[in-house]
């Protein structure tokens, strides 16, 4: 059983517990009414209708709703909207990177408290509600369960330093395999001008995006040190360039990815959103995922660290369930929940199949980490005041996959408004600037008639055209043990 930080502050507990409590029962009842016979989640979905008002006037009637009513969820939902309404009220527009006032202010240490005080009110300090709840106690238990040492312990990607260009590209890029750099942006400026403490005395009152919303980066940092979410919100901002162009003075690309990025061609206005600003705190990061449009990219850590797992293509995470053409994932809500439930069913899964080539590192500050096209990967941060700058790019090794994905997968494109002439005009521009690219691409999505026929089509050809592993599929039954060890003597 994992330690927890903290006890639920408003009392809620596992449902099991309720066998230890002969009065549970009749608290639900009496506290319910009417809603006992409704399952949690149904009581909880009842309540996501409610403005604040109600959900106050609620929480009031017994002790039970105090405890549904204050679930996190419910006021995330209404902070949120205050920081939606006060980017509307810059010019019109959530995301203009205009400085100006907001309604939401971080008090206490939860969602409800925030709001409540952002309304001039003091929250109430009522009696302790002993709820029985796993719907209300889920998000508590992964907000404050601690890190496992096992989830952090494995060291397997691999490490280099000093690479040229030449040789990043010989033995990583072309051979799709990830990698840290270290030191690879130890000389970057920001290392010493980028930290709390720095960036919100140059821009406290500038909006970062972070999930939906636009945080004021003042109150970003109050909400970080301050929250039971257990999916710590960070910031994720695309538009940190033309909010805050100072950042871009403190940081360049590296020398080994330099002029590559194809996706240059189609000019800044044209291309696909490819750089962003990531600042968060520890427990925070992002849930697994592939990169967009087929590219590559690279991350590179300022400050804090950052634990990085990484699987080839093809090879979906246990918990983790893209649909048929990708298109969507489905995994559990939060990254602590599926390392809580998914992380050691992975380890064995890697044991039992070597092509399950799970990749484990952790990045400090001056490394960078680069991952191939195609490659899953997830990533947690391990320090408060962690910072880090990444960026996508189309590379000539995978132009053949990027091509493929925005011709054949026009509906998945992302980062342009344009996604469904970004085929074309990609083609245009190598035409003008790289028609060798374009040849080449072409002969290995197009074979001449005199190519080998379907049936020869090798790994490697499947591999360059697709950016996939080949996938086999599985009998509908598998054969028993017993079964196999009958067959095999």
């Amino acid at each position: 059983m994992r330690r927890l930080q903290r006890g639920h502050p408003m009392g809620v507990y596992p449902l099991g517990n309720a066998l230890f409590d002969e009065a549970a029962t009749r608290r639900r009842s009496e506290g319910l009414g009417d809603f006992q016979r409704l399952g949690d989640e149904r009581v909880l979905q009842l309540l996501r209708s409610l403005d604040a008002k109600a959900l106050g006037r609620c929480s009031a009637a017994s002790s039970m709703l105090r405890g549904f009513t204050a679930s996190e969820e419910l006021w995330q939902v209404l902070g949120m909207a205050l920081l939606l309404k006060a980017g509307e009220g810059r010019a019109g527009k959530s995301r203009d990177g205009l400085k100006g006032g907001h309604q939401l202010h971080w008090g206490g240490n939860s969602w409800r408290e925030a709001y409540i005080c952002s309304m001039g009110s003091t929250p109430a300090q009522g009696k302790m509600a002993r709820v029985y709840s796993d719907v209300l106690y889920r998000s508590f238990y992964y907000a404050a369960t601690e890190l496992d040492p096992a989830w952090l312990a494995t060291e397997n990607l691999e490490r280099v330093s000093n690479l040229s260009t030449q040789d990043f590209l010989e033995r990583f890029e072309e051979r799709s395999c990830p990698v840290i750099v270290s030191g690879c942006v130890k000389h970057w400026p920001a290392l010493s001008r980028w930290s709390e403490e720095s960036l919100v005395r140059r821009f406290g009152e500038i909006p970062f995006a972070a999930g939906p919303v636009d945080f004021p980066l003042k109150l970003f940092y109050s909400y970080a040190h301050q929250n039971m979410d257990d999916v710590p919100m960070f910031i994720f901002d695309k538009y940190f360039a033309t909010r805050a162009p100072e950042l871009l003075d403190d940081y360049e690309v590296p020398s080994i990815f330099r002029g590559r990025d194809l996706f240059n061609f189609l000019g800044d206005e044209k291309r696909p959103d490819f750089r962003w600003l990531l600042i968060g705190n520890k427990r925070s990061g992002s849930k697994w995922h592939l990169d967009p449009n087929k590219t590559c990219a690279w991350n590179a850590v300022v400050r804090g660290r950052k634990r990085w797992l990484l699987l080839p293509p093809g090879c979906p995470p246990p918990g983790v369930h893209p649909s048929k053409d990708g298109a969507e994932v489905t995994q559990p809500v939060s990254l602590l929940e599926w390392f809580s439930n998914f992380y050691d069913e992975l380890k064995r899964h890697v044991d039992l199949n070597p092509a399950w080539d799970l990749k484990e590192g952790t990045c400090g500050p001056g490394d960078l980490v680069f991952i191939p096209s195609g490659w899953w990967h997830c990533v947690l941060n391990l320090d408060d005041d962690t910072i880090a700058v990444t960026q996508n790019y189309a590379s000539e090794t995978h132009v053949s996959s990027v091509r493929r994905f925005l011709s054949e997968h026009r509906d998945q494109v992302s980062g342009t408004a344009e996604r469904d002439t970004l085929a074309e005009r990609f083609d245009e521009a190598l035409t003008r600037h790289r028609p060798d690219l374009l040849f080449a691409s072409d002969k290995v999505q197009k074979p001449e008639a005199t190519a080998a026929p379907a049936q020869n089509f090798s790994f490697w050809d499947h591999l360059r055209s697709t950016g996939k592993s080949l996938c086999f599929e599985t009998p509908e039954e598998p054969l028993s043990k017993k079964q196999r060890m009958s067959e095999t003597g």
